[in-house]
């Protein structure tokens, strides 16, 4: 996918939009102020997770085409996914 049709597409559907209705909604659970610390992390880990399980799903588990077609080294994505499954945080490169 090139980065126009990815641009298009993100137009489109509006992710980020749906991203921040869900954000508005957790921080507002949270009203006293108290936030737990993390969030940053927390969503990158809960995208990642949800993309990875798409990915994989769309290329009926073939881990090379679902790196393919995230954009990464397949390497990368395992790493990442045995990362996700034993509970670690990904790294903060």
């Amino acid at each position: 996918m090139s980065d126009t049709t990815v641009s298009t597409v993100n137009s489109e559907v509006g992710f980020s939009k749906i991203v921040e209705k869900h954000l508005d909604k957790y921080f507002a659970m949270h009203k006293d102020g108290d936030i737990p610390p993390g969030v940053y992390h927390r969503v990158v880990l809960e995208v990642e997770r949800a993309l990875f399980n798409v990915a994989l799903k769309y290329s009926n588990g073939n881990h090379l085409k679902a790196a393919k077609v995230l954009g990464i080294n397949r390497n990368t994505l395992r790493k990442k996914m045995a990362n996700l499954k034993n509970g670690h945080e990904i790294s903060q490169q």
